[in-house]
């Protein structure tokens, strides 16, 4: 055996492998790891050369994988305004001062809003955005992504006008007297998408940059990027070049903006001619997926459903393609041989998807195929079944129950909810649960998602008991969510996803023991230090 480069010692190492066994230490030959087990163990293929850490009992993770996040989004967070938490005084409040010093006809953006948690829910007005900005285009985006405020300068420059008839699979909301409300969804936003200036190679070279240094301070060492364009990838190959990006990211291909179908199939092609492209630098770049969007988000009332919303009878959500449209794209996808992940998060996009996927399956017949439900949030019950026979993955963002709890129940009743965040039930079923955030719709923390996946409450703790305690995970489960399920999920169960010899050394050195300290404090745990591939990227000062 070669002599180790480095070795991490005297620690309490969760390896999370098949056994889920522990070790005391660690050594490392170039970015793999060579040997796990005990202090003494390692030590003896050590020699004068081996840098040699002494973790002095502290706690050691595989590197976690956040399974679905938006990295250009989540790094964009610092450059537009950050709407995450704030009341909707706060947001005008920064609307206010951002108009103060912008440019005549720049664009005034930002993100993070959720309305359900103002203390009046209803959704904001384009005059209540006027009034602060009159002049300047303004456009916030919900945090969902599905949703979007903005004020009168904004839909003049975006050429929307109250008798703009609304687009398959999105709306532009109106107030009862016909005229515009402020807020549109989904396909709705497309108008303003094209009229926003779009990011330059050097905004996105900063973006990702800003993103990756937020994702290694949380003990991420792994993403898998919920649909960027080509543009961005050759962005961030520019900067794999320069050895400035060290990430590892998985990405999927999406045709940016709200598309029509047209510029769907013709954008996408271009994805698939340029074909796939695994393990590039080092293991730290694949891009060998394909995502499209089924429906909105609950949160938006977007969602597509089988029946209507609880607490909006005759509205069922916006569902934006006809199977006969999804299914010519995926199979081009499949037949590039594209894995394929289809955002469903209402019951009756999660149904389209299932229906498709199966479609497919039986015309490209694939036993690894590994398609994916992102989000896969309402499940008819009928449907959850079909999930472990087609060999679909469900993944999941345990985060978003934090504040869905809060408008589930209403939005779904009492028969829907059983289909819904439905975590145990697929678990047992033996499905893997890739576990994300969904950054920057919630923050990119792993153990806050963690937290919220082990005991179904939200960060004050809230409801006592839990929120439908039945479907909760247990700690291991909640830890192979952000490891082995989600390196599986990308093909990569044989690279990462666990601390065992061979496998990549990228690990994560945490502030207490994840599987011993109090239930409350998951969510509390922080990253001491980051390692991908033996680097360290990331260390408390």
């Amino acid at each position: 055996m070669r002599k180790l480069d480095m070795a991490w010692i005297n620690g309490n190492i969760y390896t999370a492998d098949d056994k889920f066994s522990t070790a005391a230490a660690f050594g490392v030959s170039g970015d793999r790891f060579s040997v796990v087990g005990s202090t003494e163990e390692v030590l003896e293929n050590c020699d004068e050369h081996t840098k040699i850490i002494d973790l002095q009992g502290k706690t050691v993770l595989p590197g976690l994988i956040d399974a679905h996040l938006h990295i250009t989004n989540t790094g964009a967070m610092k450059l537009n305004l950050n709407l995450v938490s704030k009341q909707k005084q706060e947001i005008l409040d920064m609307v206010a001062d951002a108009y103060s010093s912008a440019k005549k006809g720049e664009w005034i953006i930002g993100r993070g809003w959720i309305n359900d948690t103002w203390d009046d829910p209803s959704f904001p007005t384009k005059e209540d955005l006027d009034a602060v900005a009159p002049d300047s285009p303004v456009y916030l985006t919900r945090a969902c992504g599905h949703a979007a405020w903005a004020n009168t300068k904004a839909f003049e420059t975006a050429g929307i006008t109250k008798d703009t008839p609304d687009p398959a699979g999105g709306e532009f909301l109106h107030k009862q007297d016909g005229s515009l409300l402020g807020v549109v969804t989904d396909q709705a936003q497309d108008p303003f998408n094209k009229a926003i200036p779009s990011y330059t190679k050097e905004q996105i070279q900063k973006i990702v940059l800003l993103a990756q240094q937020e994702f290694f301070s949380n003990g991420l060492t792994s993403v898998q990027d919920a649909g960027s364009p080509e543009e961005w990838v050759e962005a961030w190959q520019e900067l794999y070049e320069k050895e400035r990006l060290k990430l590892r990211i998985y990405v999927s291909m999406r045709v940016l903006g709200r598309p029509n179908y047209q510029e769907l199939m013709e954008g996408s092609l271009k994805f698939f001619k340029k074909g796939l492209r695994i393990g590039m630098y080092d293991n730290r770049l694949t891009a060998r997926a394909y995502k499209i969007s089924l429906d909105g988000s609950l949160g938006a009332r977007s969602a597509w459903m089988l029946e209507d919303y609880e607490d909006q009878p005759g509205h069922k959500g916006n569902g934006k393609w006809t199977n006969d449209q999804l299914y010519s794209v995926l199979y081009e996808a499949r037949r590039a041989g594209f894995q394929t992940w289809c955002h469903a998060i209402g019951d009756a996009a999660n149904r389209q998807c299932l229906d498709v996927y199966e479609q497919l399956l039986k015309e490209l017949p694939d036993k690894d195929a590994r398609l994916r439900s992102e989000h896969a949030q309402i499940i008819a019950p009928e449907d959850i079944e079909r999930f472990r026979k087609l060999g679909v993955i469900p993944t999941h963002q345990t985060v978003f129950l934090r504040t869905d709890k809060n408008v589930a129940d209403a939005r779904l009743g009492a028969e829907r909810i059983k289909g819904a965040y439905a975590w145990r039930t697929l678990i047992d079923q033996g499905n893997p649960l890739p576990n994300g955030t969904d950054s920057p719709v919630e923050s990119c923390n792993p153990f806050l998602s963690m937290y919220c996946a082990v005991t179904r409450k939200d960060e004050h703790l809230k409801p006592e008991g839990g929120w439908h305690p039945q479907e909760a995970m247990t700690r291991e489960e909640a830890l192979r969510s952000y490891t082995n399920w989600a390196a599986y999920a990308a093909f990569e169960e044989q690279l990462k996803g666990s601390i065992e010899p061979g496998k990549l050394a990228d690990f994560v050195v945490i502030d207490r023991d994840y599987m011993k300290c109090p239930e409350e404090e998951i969510k509390d745990i922080c990253s001491l230090q980051t390692v991908v591939g033996g680097e360290v990227v990331y260390e408390t000062k």
